[in-house]
């Protein structure tokens, strides 16, 4: 059973770099997040993964696992870290820097700790592999992602920010093996490198 986690498309917020955790219906994707989910969605639909589709209640992921099926279903575990006092504040703004350090010891004030995401992600994956299907695909943000990779390969949870996940990026995970098969590959450079436009590419959202 092969896991597919899939961060949304870029998301007005994250393009100004405010953090956004919380008001599901809000934040959704730029032009170029609309793009970014349609990629991962082509790609994914060319490798023949096919699956149920679990994507966080958030807009921005909602809307990307729009585009690889219609028939998603919201789960709250694939939801974004709790900002706390630090929702809707720029990140500039902030002492981000000592969070990305630590996070574990510098979580956000009165916000979620990694030990929470961690529990609640190390639920999904439990419940994924207790579904009888070759492949799930899940779309969610960057803290529960990475949050997935370190359960599976054993990084501290003090050192995710040495991972980079870009926005529409695919990371791949066996959980019959607990093997991390990809990490953070750009379906959107993938498919421009094999010539596709990328009006080409928004038709898959379109379908």
């Amino acid at each position: 059973m092969i896991l597919y986690l899939v961060r949304h498309g870029e998301a007005q917020l994250n393009a100004l770099g405010i953090l956004h955790s919380r008001n599901y219906n809000d934040n959704p994707l730029t032009d170029r997040g609309r793009l970014e989910a349609a990629a991962a969605a082509l790609l994914l639909h060319r490798m023949g993964v096919n699956g149920t589709v679990f994507t966080s209640p958030l807009l921005r992921a909602r809307q990307t696992a729009g585009c690889i099926s219609p028939n998603y279903k919201v789960d709250d575990r694939l939801r974004e870290i709790d900002m706390g006092e630090w929702e809707l504040k720029k990140i500039s703004e902030l002492p981000f820097d000592n969070y990305r350090k630590d996070p574990v010891r510098h979580h956000p004030p009165g916000g979620e700790s990694m030990d929470s995401v961690m529990s609640r992600i190390d639920d999904f994956l439990e419940f994924v592999r207790s579904i009888n299907e070759k492949a799930v695909i899940a779309v969610s943000h960057w803290h529960p992602i990475a949050t997935a990779v370190a359960l599976i390969t054993g990084l501290p949870l003090s050192n995710i920010y040495k991972l980079r996940i870009s926005t529409g990026s695919i990371t791949a995970i066996d959980l019959e093996s607990n093997d991390l098969l990809l990490l953070n590959l750009s379906p959107l450079r993938v498919l421009r490198s094999l010539g596709f436009s990328d009006s080409e590419i928004m038709m898959e959202c379109s379908k």
